[in-house]
């Protein structure tokens, strides 16, 4: 049976906070279209978009989690 994986989101634009987020979690912006995680340092990064190099958020978000 497949699992499914629901990251986090938000609808706005923006990043989201340090409070919405773990260690290591990720979340993805459907209106920016952008994917982010909470790093070690406790900084919200940018880990892809849509235009960086004609990747899609659903490649950024497999990649991802690929990489945990």
């Amino acid at each position: 049976m497949a699992q499914t994986i629901k990251p986090k989101r938000k609808f706005t634009s923006g990043a989201p906070d340090t409070d919405d987020l773990v260690e290591g979690e990720i979340a993805i912006n459907t209106a920016d279209q952008k994917v982010y995680m909470r790093d070690g340092s406790n900084n919200i990064v940018e880990v892809a978009n849509v235009s960086a190099a004609g990747a899609s958020v659903d490649d950024a978000t497999a990649l991802a989690i690929a990489l945990g």
